[in-house]
């Protein structure tokens, strides 16, 4: 058994932290492209009667609702990851108050590993 790396715990924590900030990214993209897709086909619905427009709206709340769908999932994936990073952030203080509470260090690990 080894020791881990130091800092290891820091580095998932950046990982996840680099995670959140491309999905935001992601989300305010598709936050745009949605606004704009509702936008265009309130005007389509505004300004076009037709049996073609009809089908053509149908086809947009189909992809409406698909969004939404997708966006719910975004949303879940964001917040999980949030609460990994949190859970992560308290586990490597909890080690911290270990190992200080117990005097641990390189010495003791190996010591109590049988390895010198």
């Amino acid at each position: 058994m080894t020791t881990p790396a130091p800092g290891m715990l820091n580095v998932e924590q950046q990982a996840i932290q680099t995670a959140l900030q491309s999905l935001e990214g992601q989300i305010a993209a598709m936050i745009s492209s949605g606004q704009t897709v509702e936008r265009i086909n309130m005007e389509i619905a505004a300004n076009y009667v037709s049996g073609a427009s009809r089908a053509f709206q149908e086809k947009v709340n189909d992809w409406v609702t698909q969004y939404k769908q997708v966006m719910s999932a975004f949303d879940k994936l964001t917040q999980d990851l949030g609460s990994a990073r949190q859970i992560l952030v308290k586990a490597e203080e909890d080690a911290h108050v270990q190992g200080g509470n117990w005097g641990a260090s390189d010495g003791v690990y190996h010591a109590l590993g049988g390895t010198s």
